[in-house]
């Protein structure tokens, strides 16, 4: 291959390359200027990882346990130990690397659709059409906009993923293969196993799809062997990850995807316990309305989201309409508060709430239909019945004749929430259909007619839709929600009336909105359909300037220059509570303690543990048990403390001074607080949170004098109930043959804790000095598949006390107890990661070099024949 032929083949790539990093530029523009993206979920998980960070800047080596949030967790799903992963380091270019959160998840999106479309032998200017189109869905910008990293760069790998399948299924092994193995690797590694599902489920919706044309064009054998490269492929493709697959397979049957062992309730809760994962209505609380799907051609269908700016403009109105128009409450005295915050309701779909509308593009929506006319053979039909199935999984709650079943049967399909994000695989399968519908337009071997009739269709269908909802929007909504009533009750019926007239209007303008996109569109392809325009890169610039437009003048609704801000304004700064709970921290010398911090939403919110190990946090798979905690003992519930008033106790402690204000109505249990070591409390109040010494903090570890046998969960969660930890410990039965109780109890015994000098969170080390065996209790969270115990050196068996806490029997005499955090099975596996990471280098270099030695290699001469 000659180099100027070389340098031809690839400029087309470059420029594809460079368009997409000068629209990720322009769009994240603010972040080169040196603002940042102010991320809701990323504050959160800066919080969350903080004690992580900070011990692998440290130390250089990750951890695989945090004590930052609920009392102490395993690390796997925020951040874990080093392992031999080739996806690593091989992901950081693709994400930009400093730009990874941000612009680099625009550009991986588009990087990862185009790499799909030359795979297939589409056009390298379709393949950028392709490629904008999916990375400015308005979904897609807007879980940057929120912080959804990981889920963002799960989705980019969906369309290669399906490209990599294509290509084995039609005898291109090698390349199909590596295409296929480097993209299925990235996404498992990128750590989003809903979206991993999703793309399973189109895949195995393709291969079904392939299977049934090889059978009816008797290629059986054919399909057999590239079904078998797959496999054999994902089976690769899963290794260099195996490590951390494995550790999160182990946390997980622990966490609420696993299910809860008590089929008990705390009282005035509703949610059905489920002991195989999560309830039915908890998942499927985020389902998306069936009318509602409309919003993927008509972006307000369902109105938009709380940063939805034009809605704003009409809110004014409202509400100087309800200072004119006397509301049903105006006694209330917090009407101006309600007034603000419902006339800023500019959702009113069948979600609870929502960040803004999933808009597909509506030239994206016709192309669809083209393709769907147009393709023939099995990627019409698998991109056609993996749509349906992605609409009707997002259906949820609002589709139960199936969906119901579906969760009860589906393999794993009951682990997952949020059933509206299944439609990130229809966004997929439709601009997939689409594009390849606008290959076979743009083909010479096409009829003309056959072209018309396609584009008449199309057109018809998706225009006609919008024309008839811009005409009569009745027809495709009633612009009421459930929540109106609510509305209704404190602003009264003018105020609803006015709301209506609002969401109609918005809803009627976007319909148009999206019939002109088109309109415009339709008059492209028909020009050149009748040789008005000549040159096909001409059609295909227009539509990829009116399809960048058409989703950009969307996206720009919820992320927009004003989610950036300096950086000053995203860093996490201690609060006068924090301040002072460092101050008393210090003073007292205090090496152990843990904070309840009640000033802010505790269990889901996470700011706390940036600074502090909290019983609260944030993070949306915690350990299964420890939500059986918060749900009896620490929410907001009627929960009477029955030693409440002691007076011996009332003195010295604020924080049961606090709990008396409320008459017995307390926020958790002190008995459960005082075994998690929460030595601070910090409390709403009108200057500022403030933070309280809890002086019945039992501390770091300490010894009881009792057991009291529990015979299952039930049982063992509900003893929990006003009991005293330094008393008794909870035991359930089933740990006797490890669990010693105590003849002689030596209240004069000591612990001390000692606390690692590097700040591992993998270590805990106790001197212990009693006169008799005893009972030790720890502070810490139970956690038996990776923790050891150790007394003197000598592993020892531990069990777990008051349902959650580690506990040991320690000899009497001086004692040294450890607890290591030494995972086997992680061992294991982290060979069997640098094994996959070798054979993914290997497969890559094989598929990169194959090519240019095809190329390269000389022609065999053919003999000379003779005269």
């Amino acid at each position: 291959m000659k180099k100027e032929n070389a340098f031809k083949k690839f400029l087309p790539h470059i420029i594809a390359i460079a368009i997409f990093l000068v629209i990720s530029a322009i769009y994240f523009s603010p972040i080169l200027k040196g603002l940042e993206l102010r991320q809701s979920d990323m504050i959160n998980a800066e919080g969350i990882s903080k004690e992580l960070v900070d011990y692998k800047k440290a130390t250089g080596h990750g951890a695989s346990w945090t004590n930052s949030l609920f009392s102490g967790m395993p690390s796997y799903q925020i951040q874990g130990p080093n392992t031999n992963n080739v996806f690593i380091p091989l992901s950081q270019p693709l994400k930009l690397w400093g730009f990874q959160l941000d612009l680099g998840i625009l550009f991986l999106y588009m990087l990862g659709f185009y790499a799909f479309t030359i795979a297939l032998g589409i056009s390298p200017w379709l393949g950028i059409i392709a490629g904008i189109a999916f990375a400015m869905a308005s979904y897609n910008i807007i879980i940057i906009e929120v912080g959804h990293i990981t889920k963002a760069w799960a989705m980019s790998m969906m369309a290669p993923i399906f490209g990599g399948m294509m290509l084995v299924f039609r005898k291109k092994y090698l390349s199909g293969a590596a295409l296929f193995i480097v993209s299925l690797g990235l996404q498992i590694y990128f750590n989003h196993i809903q979206i991993s599902y999703y793309t399973m489920l189109g895949g195995l919706i393709l291969a079904l799809t392939y299977m049934v044309y090889s059978i009816k064009e008797k290629q059986i054998k054919t399909y057999a062997l590239g079904g078998l490269i797959l496999i054999v492929g994902a089976f690769i493709a899963i290794l260099p990850t195996s490590a951390q697959l494995k550790m999160n397979s182990q946390y997980v049957s622990h966490t609420m995807r696993g299910g809860s062992e008590i089929t008990v309730k705390p009282e005035n809760d509703s949610k059905i316990k489920n002991d195989k994962g999560l309830s039915i209505d908890y998942a499927y609380a985020w389902s998306y309305g069936i009318g509602e799907t409309l919003s993927i051609l008509i972006p307000d269908a369902r109105g938009g989201g709380s940063s939805d700016q034009r809605f704003e403009k009409n809110a004014k109105n409202r509400i100087n309409m309800i200072q004119t128009v006397q509301p049903k409450n105006a006694s209330d005295p917090n009407i101006n508060q309600l007034i603000q915050k419902y006339a800023g309701a500019s959702y009113w779909g069948e979600q609870p709430f929502t960040a803004g509308t999933m808009y597909f593009g509506a030239i994206i929506i016709f192309l669809a239909f083209l393709g769907l006319i147009l393709v023939k053979g099995p990627e019409r039909w698998w991109l056609l019945i993996a749509t349906i199935l992605s609409f009707i999984l997002s259906w949820g709650n609002n589709f139960m004749s199936i969906n119901e079943w579906l969760f009860y049967n589906l393999p794993f399909y009951n682990k997952f929430r949020t059933p509206s994000m299944a439609l990130v695989l229809a966004n997929t399968t439709l601009i997939i259909l689409g594009i390849l519908g606008l290959k076979e337009f743009f083909s010479k071997d096409l009829d003309i007619s056959k072209k018309k009739k396609a584009l008449y269709i199309s057109a018809g269908i998706a225009g006609g839709i919008t024309f008839l909802c811009a005409i009569f929007p009745e027809m495709f909504a009633s612009f009421s929600s459930s929540a109106d009533i609510e509305f209704e009750n404190y602003l009264g019926q003018s105020y609803i009336q006015a709301l209506f007239e609002d969401r109609k209007a918005l809803f009627v303008s976007d319909a148009w909105r999206s019939f002109l996109f088109i309109g415009a569109a339709f008059f492209a392809l028909f020009f050149f359909a009748f040789n008005k325009i000549k040159k096909e890169y001409i059609v295909v610039l227009i539509l990829g300037l009116l399809i960048t437009f058409d989703l950009w003048g969307v996206d720009k609704r919820y992320l927009t220059e004003q989610n950036f801000v300096k950086s000053q304004e995203t860093t996490i700064y201690p609060t006068t509570a924090d301040n002072e709970i460092f101050e008393m921290v210090k003073q007292n010398n205090i090496n152990h303690y843990r904070v309840y911090n009640l000033s802010l939403n505790t269990f889901n919110d996470a700011t706390t543990s940036y600074f502090h190990p909290s019983i609260g946090g944030y993070h949306g798979a915690k350990l299964q048990r420890y939500q059986d905690i918060i749900d009896f003992y620490m929410l907001n519930r009627t929960y009477v403390q029955k030693d409440l008033s002691d007076t011996s106790k009332l003195m010295i402690n604020p924080i049961r001074q606090f709990y008396l204000a409320y008459k017995g109505q307390v926020s958790a249990n002190l008995g459960v607080l005082n075994m998690l070591n929460t030595k601070f409390v910090v409390l709403p109040a009108q200057e500022g949170p403030k933070a309280y010494p809890n002086p019945e903090a039992c501390g770091a570890a300490w010894f009881v004098p009792t057991i009291d046998w529990a015979k299952d969960a039930n049982e063992e969660i509900l003893k929990l109930d006003n009991f005293d930890p330094r008393k008794v410990a909870i035991v359930d039965q089933k740990f006797k043959g490890i669990a010693k109780p105590v003849s002689e109890f030596d209240s004069s015994a000591t612990i001390i804790y000692e606390k690692a000098k590097d700040n591992s969170p993998e270590y805990v080390k106790y001197i212990t000095s009693s006169k008799t065996d005893a009972v030790m209790i720890c502070s810490e969270i139970f956690y038996q598949e990776d923790w050891k115990a150790y007394i003197d050196g000598k592993e020892t068996p531990y069990f777990r006390a008051n349902y959650i806490l580690r506990a040991i029997n320690v000899p009497k005499g001086q004692h040294t107890v450890e607890f290591k955090l030494e995972s086997d099975t992680f061992k294991t596996y982290n060979i069997i990661s640098l094994i996959g990471s070798i054979l993914i280098i290997l497969i890559i270099i094989l598929a990169i070099a194959y090519p240019f030695y095809n190329s390269y290699k000389k022609p065999t001469q053919p003999k000379p024949t003779k005269k």
